[in-house]
């Protein structure tokens, strides 16, 4: 995933796609229920940062032998996991602060698929990753910059910026399933 030929990825490629499909259903979710509450959609989300936060985590320690940046996958799934706790267990602060921790979880994101895109060869889906960490700054920014806006679009925000990541990260994994069976 980072360092020559998608090393972790191509051991754990089904991770990259149980990943893609989370998001690509929260995503629809969010996109087809506008009606959710926002006391539902931070539920929903806190369990959505969890289970990528555990995925990440399992990727960031399966890979601390043969990756040199293991520990940005480590520090982005522990946010991710202590995000989503704090979200299941004070929704009603959470409901208040959340789009603001939206806006970090995004970034944090982002920042990963820039590694992971700055990592990859030729032929790897670099260029999917650079699509989906521009678009997560950018959906971050506006989040960050408007918030209180936000909070009555973030739904529609929320649910694009997942379906667009997880249509990123299930190309990703089948892309590397192929080149994984044609060794």
């Amino acid at each position: 995933m980072f360092k020559d030929k998608m090393t972790i990825t191509k051991h754990v490629w089904w991770a990259v796609l149980i990943t893609g499909i989370a998001s690509v259903l929260f995503g629809m979710i969010a996109l087809f229920w506008p009606v959710l509450t926002l006391a539902t959609l931070v539920y929903l989300f806190a369990l959505f940062i969890v289970v990528v936060g555990a995925i990440m985590l399992f990727e960031a320690l399966s890979s601390i032998k043969r990756e040199p940046l293991w520990w940005l996958a480590l520090i982005v799934a522990a946010f991710n996991i202590g995000l989503g706790v704090y979200l299941l267990r004070n929704p009603l602060i959470a409901a208040a602060i959340f789009v603001m921790l939206l806006a970090i979880s995004i970034i944090l994101q982002s920042i990963m698929d820039f590694a992971i895109a700055a990592n990859a060869g030729k032929g790897e889906g670099r260029w999917m990753w650079i699509i989906s960490g521009i678009f997560g700054l950018i959906v971050a920014i506006v989040v960050a910059v408007y918030p209180l806006a936000a909070s009555l679009a973030f739904v529609w925000v929320l649910g694009l910026y997942s379906l667009v990541h997880g249509i990123v990260a299930v190309a990703y994994a089948m892309q590397t399933r192929q080149l994984v069976k044609s060794k």
